[in-house]
């Protein structure tokens, strides 16, 4: 019975350990994953929604403006949840972590503003004429392209403030696509 006690003690000390020998991710790259996630999630969308919003130009037809509409609410939706879970992903505790949340917070804000236009854009456009209401979404597509190198520029910005957090980007599988050179 001492054997078997010893051998589970054994056992447990190595388990231990074990766990403590790299295997875990460090706390940078679990918030750069899902920084990175919560991005690629937004940029998906997005990206989608101005596909649609495109391929439903190239052929206007009775419900080219009730498709835009519903397009661009989608890309409102998404830059709503970007914002909403930028502004709740706390980085972690670096001496860069406070400027890297003033980075994101303000990113984020900048996303509520481009929603907030953007649905504004949409309702204006009830009831209009089909070239009116292009006319006034037009101007969605440069505000949303300006989002998009806003949010890249933002992550590289992050990247270069702290040895710590680029670590954290570089390791994360979802942040792939957001590596700065």
């Amino acid at each position: 019975m001492k054997t078997l006690v010893t051998a589970f003690a054994i056992a447990a000390a190595l388990a231990s350990f074990a766990a403590g020998c790299g295997g875990g991710k460090s706390a940078e790259e679990e918030w750069a994953g899902n920084v990175c996630t919560v991005v690629a999630n937004w940029k998906s969308q997005v990206t989608t929604a101005t596909s649609n919003i495109s391929n439903a130009l190239q052929s206007p037809g009775s419900g080219t403006i009730s498709t835009i509409s519903t397009e661009v609410q989608s890309a409102v939706t998404a830059t709503r949840e970007l914002a909403s879970n930028l502004k709740g992903d706390k980085p972690p505790n670096t001496d860069e972590s406070g400027q890297a949340k003033q980075q994101l917070d303000s990113l984020a804000t900048n996303a509520q503003s481009t929603a907030t236009k953007a649905k504004q854009a949409v309702e204006s456009v009830q009831g209009k004429s089909p070239s009116q209401a292009l006319q006034a979404l037009s101007s969605l597509a440069p505000q949303l392209r300006s989002l998009s190198q806003q949010v890249s520029s933002t992550l590289s910005s992050i990247q270069a403030s702290s040895s710590k957090l680029k670590e954290g980007f570089d390791k994360a599988d979802s942040c792939k696509q957001f590596r700065s050179s």
